[in-house]
């Protein structure tokens, strides 16, 4: 069964405006195989360039790039999205996520001893999704590890994530050919 079609198509090549070019000129794919994300959220051009600038500083943040792939990891599988799922899976191995990680992260977390800062860390992903909010007893773990300004930097990464699934499910971004070949080497994960 084919996926429903995008809501909002990507934007033709002839239409990319210059912060869309230069983003695409530094991402996975590039300009010849440019991932659908990129092409249609640019379709808002403002809100296009400070998103990119925001998920940027996300992404360059003070988190080990470890903890902060595991984070969205589990984020993309908690709140079901595929597209950021399969995006981040092999971002994941370049960090040092195993394959077995990875698949505990789409499934049942107990499936891997996890060191437990980074179970905190997850566990805060799924307080998130399951109550709204990370209890006192997963923070006190977090800030034995975090200083003050990290602790911020997880919580937004955690709503950044939670929020961009949501907007790429609605919009029903597609995943490139190459991410869902990824996506479906991997056991669990959200659903297709």
């Amino acid at each position: 069964m084919s996926s429903p079609r995008p809501r909002i198509e990507p934007l033709p090549r002839d239409q990319w405006p210059e912060a869309l070019t230069r983003t695409l000129g530094v991402s996975p794919g590039g300009a010849d195989e440019p991932l659908h994300i990129f092409t249609t959220l640019a379709r808002q051009p403002e809100l296009f360039r400070r998103w990119t600038a925001f998920g940027g500083a996300l992404l360059a943040g003070h988190l080990s790039g470890r903890l902060r792939e595991l984070v969205i990891l589990r984020t993309a599988y908690r709140f079901n999205g595929r597209y950021e799922w399969a995006q981040h899976i092999g971002l994941g191995y370049r960090q040092g996520i195993t394959e077995e990680e990875t698949a505990a992260l789409g499934a049942d977390l107990d499936g891997v001893d996890w060191d437990p800062f980074e179970r905190a860390a997850l566990a805060a992903v799924d307080e998130t999704a399951d109550e709204g909010s990370v209890s006192d007893a997963t923070w006190a773990v977090l800030a034995q590890h975090l200083g003050e300004g990290d602790l911020i930097e997880l919580l937004m990464l955690i709503a950044h994530y939670m929020m961009l699934t949501t907007v790429l499910r609605s919009l029903r971004v597609q995943l490139e050919p190459a991410a869902e070949a990824m996506a479906q080497r991997v056991p669990g994960g959200p659903a297709a």
